[in-house]
C-alpha cells in the first residue's frame, strides 16, 4: 500500500494494466509495470466464467495471493466487485485482501448479482446513492480496522451509474465517495474526453483513476494524455486479456487444422 501511495503522490499518470492470473502479473511485474489490476471479468474469463457475480470472495482472495506472490513487490489492485454480499462480507472482503498482500481493494456501485459494465452498457443496475455512500462507508471503515491491525490497504471506489443513470449522478457519486475519505474515485463508462475533464474538475480532492473505453471507437489515451486531463492513474483493464484470448484461439485452430506446432 505504501508503494501505491507513493505512486499516487508522483506528478503525472501512472499506467496501470490489468492482469488475470500470476503467470499475467509475473509477465507485466517483469516488463517494468508500476502497479497492477487484478480483474473480476479476467479471473471469471480464467475460471471459465461470465463476470455475472459467480466468483466469490475466497475465490478472488486465493487468486490475490498468488497475484501478491507473483508480482514481486509491484503493488497490486484487487477487483472487490460489490464486496461479495452485505456489509458483514464487504469487511471481510477488505479485511482478507488485506491480508492477502493487496495494496488496494476497488468497491462499485453495482446491484448483486453485478454484470460486466463494457458488456452490459445501460443494462447496468446500481444501487441507489444512499446505498452507494453506506457501502463505500463500511469499506473505509474495515480499511482503518485493517490498518490498526498492522495491515494497510487503500479503498478505491467505483460508481458504475454513468450509462443507466448520467453523467451528473456519476459525478455525484464520486463526489460522495471522496468526501467519504476514498483513497481513489473512478467512474466506469465515461464516453469522451469532456466527461473525463468535467469529472476531473469537479472531483478533485482525491486521487482519480480513468479506466478507458476498450472499444473499437473509444480514443486510446497515454499517461500523458491521462495526467493533463487530471487523473492519477489510467486503468487498461483487458487489453491483456484481449491478446491472450485471441493468441490462443488462433494457436488453437492453427494446431487443430495442421497438427504441428507453429513458430
Amino acid at each position: 500500500a505504501a508503494k501505491l501511495r507513493a505512486v499516487l503522490q508522483a506528478p503525472g499518470a501512472v499506467l496501470c494494466p490489468g492482469v488475470h492470473d500470476a503467470l499475467s502479473t509475473r509477465v507485466f511485474a517483469e516488463a517494468g509495470a508500476n502497479v497492477l489490476f487484478l480483474s473480476g471479468f479476467g479471473v471469471s474469463a480464467c475460471r471459465g466464467e461470465p463476470d455475472a457475480g459467480i466468483l466469490t470472495r475466497v475465490e478472488m482472495e486465493e487468486v490475490a495471493r498468488q497475484c501478491v506472490a507473483a508480482a514481486g513487490g509491484v503493488p497490486l489492485i484487487v477487483d472487490g466487485d460489490t464486496g461479495f454480499g452485505g456489509a458483514s462480507n464487504l469487511r471481510r472482503t477488505v479485511h482478507g485482501f488485506a491480508a492477502a498482500g493487496a495494496a488496494a481493494v476497488s468497491i462499485e456501485d453495482q446491484q448483486f448479482p453485478k454484470r460486466c459494465t463494457f458488456q452490459a452498457g445501460s443494462g447496468v443496475r446500481v444501487v441507489d446513492r444512499d446505498a452507494a455512500v453506506a457501502r463505500v462507508r463500511t469499506a473505509l471503515k474495515a480499511r482503518d480496522e485493517s490498518r490498526e491491525a498492522g495491515r494497510d490497504i487503500l479503498v478505491i471506489a467505483r460508481t458504475d451509474c454513468r450509462a443507466a443513470l448520467g453523467l451528473e449522478e456519476a459525478i455525484a457519486r464520486c463526489e460522495a465517495f471522496a468526501a467519504l475519505g476514498a483513497d481513489v474515485v473512478y467512474a466506469e463508462n465515461l464516453q469522451d474526453k469532456e466527461e473525463y475533464a468535467e469529472l476531473s474538475l469537479r472531483v478533485s480532492s482525491t486521487h482519480l483513476m480513468l479506466a478507458q473505453l476498450q472499444r473499437g471507437d473509444a480514443p486510446s489515451l497515454s499517461p500523458d494524455d491521462v495526467a493533463n486531463l487530471g487523473f492519477d492513474l489510467s486503468l487498461v483493464g483487458v487489453t491483456a486479456l484481449q491478446a491472450y484470448i485471441a493468441t490462443l484461439q488462433s494457436t488453437a485452430k492453427s494446431l487443430l487444422a495442421t497438427g504441428a506446432a507453429s513458430d
